[in-house]
Order: structure tokens, then C-alpha cells, then sequence
């Protein structure tokens, strides 16, 4: 069969691709995140400057409503279906050390706020929102604390 150059991308060989590219570049990436050179949170004021200056081009350009109208919801459906059950149930194993670094403050924001709506008395419907705003007011006061 003669060479025959193109100047086209097909879509399929992209696709077939990029999974085992994925696959192959694993060891490379762990590498480059354990060496980087420049720690994600070498200059923390700037990104955060950063930050706040994409979001608000993004917001300019209405990226937010733009993505949300485009979302297919028969390939999340599909998604969920194929995945998102196994990824949900792993993630109780997976990421148990994430809210075991958590849990402490987590229980002591909470024996906190239980501790506030205690003298409240119980049962009736106004006393029931009075410990109901209470308790979330004084778990509002814990935000980002507790990582």
C-alpha cells in the first residue's frame, strides 16, 4: 500500500488512543507531581489573585450556563450507570483517610452545635426551628475550620 498523507485527525484513532496514552503516562505524572518544579502552594496570595481573575472571565463569558445548557444528560445517565455506582461505593475505602484527617473536628463542630440547641426545649414546632436554626448557625461557624 503506497503512503498516503493526510491532513486530517480521525476522531476514532483519538479515541483509541488516549486511554492507553493515559495508561502509559501514569509513572510520569506520579513523578512530576512528587517533583515539581514549583509546589502548587509555593505563592499562595497570587493564586489566589489568579483565581479570582479566571473566574471572573469566565463569568464573562458566561462559561457556567454555557457548559450547563451543552451537558448531555443521556452520557451522565450512561455514566452514572456504568460507573458511578463502583465509584461511589469505592470511595468509602478509597478516601477514608481523607475523613479520618477530618472526623475530630467534624465530631467536635458537632458536639458543639449539639451542645447549643441543648437547653432548648424539644416538640413544639416553633421550638423545633429555634433548635434547628441554632444548631445551623453554629455549625456555619465552623466553615472551612475543620479541614
Amino acid at each position: 500500500m503506497p503512503i498516503q498523507p493526510t491532513n486530517t485527525v480521525d476522531p476514532n484513532t483519538m479515541a483509541a488512543n488516549w486511554g492507553p496514552g493515559v495508561r502509559n503516562n501514569a509513572q510520569k505524572w506520579l513523578n512530576k507531581y512528587l517533583h515539581p518544579k514549583r509546589a502548587f502552594n509555593a505563592d499562595p496570595r497570587s493564586a489566589q489573585q489568579t483565581w479570582a481573575e479566571k473566574i471572573a472571565e469566565a463569568q464573562a463569558r458566561d462559561a457556567y450556563a454555557t457548559g450547563l445548557a451543552a451537558a448531555d444528560l443521556n452520557a451522565a445517565a450512561d455514566n452514572a450507570t456504568k460507573f458511578g455506582v463502583t465509584n461511589y461505593g469505592n470511595a468509602g475505602t478509597n478516601k477514608a483517610y481523607k475523613y479520618q484527617k477530618v472526623a475530630t473536628a467534624l465530631a467536635s463542630a458537632i458536639n458543639s452545635s449539639l451542645s447549643a440547641i441543648a437547653s432548648i426545649p424539644r416538640g413544639s414546632a416553633s421550638n423545633n426551628d429555634q433548635r434547628m436554626l441554632i444548631f445551623a448557625a453554629t455549625m456555619r461557624g465552623f466553615k472551612g475550620k475543620i479541614r
